[in-house]
């Protein structure tokens, strides 16, 4: 057995084969720009006779003389790759071959294509160049010539001087060669994409002569983990323990995305400046071991930073001692030293960046740090603090939020430390995925806050932006801009201009009627629970400032925020104020949603058959609405965020609400607003429909209404702007209402309830904060 083993030869499919990142990034741009160059030959129909054929000055002999002098040159190139994967990589001669292949068939289909009219003629039939140079670029890229570079060069020299000569003598046309080369260059990265590529890692015995060189003599390498786009090892030499780490080529680029997500999501002053790439990354590592060990800083000194061919190899000397992760009692002594170490690393202009109990090592003669890939130089103030906070709380997390603090205290004896700038920043965005990670269910974060705050120091300061963007943004102008087009798209068909002049100017004086009164209602609800007498003009005013103020805040946020100031300064505390206004928004929910059955139901009522349904148009709309909330729910992330929303809102507000109940008169008087709140924006959205010679049913009306407004006060838009519109366009023409007077309707109802009255809200608003009112 043993000797058929022996005997058994080495396997021609390699196992351990690797799938580049760079190449499936390359792979999709191409097949991008394949599908432009198709849309562009069907936009551009005459695009196919564009060609070089018609270009003189130079006698025809001389071409096919140099065609034939690259056409050789072409087959001597393929013949050498062949040979030399033959003798070095005899899988890459498989793989250049499924290339070849499946590149002869893809150009022989596009060829197809041409030919019959779909797409762009990419040179004549019997004759085209457009199969062989796809062949020939998918068997190199294919066979992945990193390992000859050189002969890679000459082979594509040669195929462009044969593509050059085949458009002159017309056998491609521009856009048969720009096909080819985008086919060719395709098929070969599918295939490197599908079937991985043999590592360019260098092997330990090149590691190892490497090191030789630069003095560093290592018996053996022994692996200890693996990475994205790095392999770990340990050695020793004749001073001691090394760590060895190599930078594989094939994957360097693997982190990139996540590199720039981090730039493009953190403020500058949080991160500073990430490098995007693992070179970067370990040259910057370097770079900040060598000042912190200048500073007295105990971190892995870099012994060397070499090139193993296109790999780099990092070489350091481990920190001997513990890690904060599994020491098992830490003391008070060795946690102050450990801020020592980090109040030293910052005078040094240094930020470590990814503070955690993982990289935090307790030596003997103190404390030091390891994982330097996100330290910073000339680090900022915010940078500062953020390592404070990420090393009180991997402390917090050992010894609780009070011995963290003594701790800092005496790390940071003989400074002052401003412990009210550091409580805002204990929040988890602020820390690394590990600590994130440690802290996950437990109350260290709330202990290290009252910890930091203490009972006489002073209010906490509000908490700086660390990030650039929100997910929340992004998704906001991703509905936007998908909202826009369809808006626009649907715009396109409508002469915005005729339909303007043709408008009833009586019916939109009445929707900006109808306007006004919503701020009526508004103040009616608000002033209805509020412990204190409210003018019911000023109250108005209010209202109508927070028009503006929805300008630049979702539509319920900011009309909250601008009510508990109102509140606050008419002599309510502020816990009350909360409550006064989370009770009227639980009362408009109340009173809009029994105002969405009722006509609902009656939108079905017929005089000659029993009715116990709404009408089909208005059920659509009401089975879409459901629908969505349905979604909303089923999925975990938006569910646990409705709960986190609706469930201090319900705690805080059942209470008074339930005291409210009680109290007949206020609870009328607040009906009575709603009512007139929604049949204010009703009226508007009527008269606009009418302005425009169309109308539509009450009852389906105050559905169609009720269901858009709903949509805008979830939508994390300003003003819910593009949602509302879109909900609004969709349930007036659901309910039968043409797209052209859905539009302009639309449009002149948004502009008499949300564009006019901002600037006057806005005037309301200064002349508010004049007079101290808000």
């Amino acid at each position: 057995m043993d000797g058929r083993n022996h005997d058994r030869p080495r396997p021609f499919w390699p196992r351990g084969r690797v799938r580049r990142p760079s190449d499936a990034a390359r792979l999709l741009a191409v097949v991008g720009l394949l599908l432009l160059l198709a849309l562009l030959s069907t936009l551009v129909p005459r695009l196919g006779d564009a060609a070089l054929s018609r270009v003189h000055g130079l006698p025809r002999t001389v071409l096919e003389v140099a065609n034939a002098v690259s056409s050789l040159a072409v087959l001597l190139s393929l013949g050498a790759v062949v040979a030399t994967a033959v003798r070095r990589r005899r899988y890459a001669l498989t793989s250049a071959a499924i290339a070849c292949a499946l590149g002869a068939a893809v150009a022989i289909a596009a060829q197809e294509a041409g030919e019959a009219g779909w797409v762009a003629s990419l040179g004549p039939a019997r004759e085209s160049a457009v199969v062989p140079v796809a062949a020939t670029l998918a068997f190199v890229v294919g066979a992945d010539l990193r390992w000859g570079r050189r002969l890679q060069e000459a082979t594509y020299t040669a195929v462009a001087i044969a593509s050059a000569c085949a458009l002159v003598l017309g056998s491609l046309t521009i856009a048969g060669s720009v096909a080819a080369a985008l086919l060719g260059t395709a098929a070969g990265l599918a295939v490197r994409v599908a079937a991985g590529v043999v590592p360019a890692r260098p092997p330990q015995d090149l590691v190892r002569t490497v090191l030789a060189r630069a003095g560093i003599v290592v018996d053996r390498l022994r692996p200890l983990d693996q990475a994205t786009g790095r392999a770990r090892y340990s050695g020793a030499d004749a001073s001691g323990d090394l760590v060895i780490t190599v930078i594989d080529p094939d994957r360097r680029g693997v982190a990139l995305a996540h590199r720039v997500w981090r730039v493009l999501r953190f403020r500058t002053p949080a991160v500073g400046r990430p490098a995007l790439t693992l070179r970067g990354v370990t040259e910057r590592q370097a770079l900040v071991a060598g000042l912190a060990r200048s500073a007295g800083v105990d971190v892995p000194a870099v012994l060397a930073l070499l090139a193993a061919g296109p790999a780099l190899v990092l070489v350091q000397r481990p920190l001997d001692g513990t890690r904060l992760a599994d020491a098992a009692e830490p003391g008070p002594a060795a946690l102050a030293s450990a801020f020592r170490a980090l109040r030293r690393m910052h005078g040094a202009g240094l930020a470590h960046g990814a503070l955690s109990a993982d990289t935090i090592v307790l030596t003997a003669g103190g404390a030091g740090f390891t994982g330097l890939q996100f330290a910073q130089p000339a680090a900022g103030e915010l940078q500062r603090d953020l390592d404070v906070v990420a090393l009180l709380v991997a402390v917090a997390a050992r010894v609780g939020a009070e011995g963290s603090v003594e701790a800092l205290h005496a790390g940071y004896a003989g400074t002052s430390v401003d412990q009210a700038r550091l409580v805002p920043l204990v929040q988890p965005l602020g820390l690394t995925r590990a600590a994130r990670r440690a802290v996950r269910g437990t109350t260290v974060l709330d202990d290290l806050r009252v910890a930091l705050s203490g009972k006489d120091s002073p209010a906490p300061v509000a908490a700086p932006r660390l990030q650039r963007i929100r997910a929340r943004t992004v998704l906001a102008v991703a509905g936007a801009t998908v909202g826009a087009h369809v808006l626009f798209t649907q715009l396109s068909d409508v002469s915005i201009g005729s339909a303007v002049r043709q408008a009833q100017p009586a019916w939109l004086a009445i929707a900006l009627l109808g306007s006004a009164v919503t701020y009526l209602g508004a103040a009616l609800v608000l002033s209805a629970f509020s412990p204190t007498r409210l003018p019911l003009g000023r109250t108005a005013l209010v209202q109508l400032a927070s028009s503006f103020v929805t300008l630049v805040t979702p539509p319920t946020v900011g009309h909250i925020g601008l009510n508990i100031r109102y509140l606050q300064r008419a002599g309510v505390p502020t816990a009350t104020a909360a409550a006064t206004v989370g009770v009227s928004q639980a009362v408009t929910v109340v009173v809009t949603v029994g105002m969405l059955l009722a006509c609902g139901w009656l939108s079905g009522v017929s005089p000659s058959r029993p009715s116990l349904l709404p009408s089909g148009d208005v059920l659509a709309v009401l089975l879409v609405a459901a629908a969505v909330l349905g979604l909303a729910v089923a999925v975990p992330a938006s569910r646990h965020a409705l709960y986190r929303r609706l469930q201090p809102l319900v705690r805080r507000t059942v209470p008074q609400l339930l005291a409210a109940a009680t109290d007949r008169r206020r609870l009328g008087t607040a009906a009575l607003g709603v009512l007139i709140l929604n049949g204010g924006n009703v009226l508007a959205l009527d008269a606009s429909l009418r302005a425009f010679s169309t109308s539509l049913a009450l009852p389906s009306l105050v559905v169609v209404y009720l269901v858009a407004s709903t949509v805008g006060s979830a939508a994390p838009t300003p003003g819910g702007l593009g949602a509302v519109e879109a909900a609004l366009v969709g349930g007036l023409t659901t309910t039968g209402v043409p797209v052209a007077a859905a539009l302009t309707a639309v449009l002149a109802f948004r502009t008499a309830t949300f564009w006019l009255p901002a600037p006057v809200g806005w005037i309301a608003l200064v002349a508010l904060q004049r007079r101290e009112r808000i």
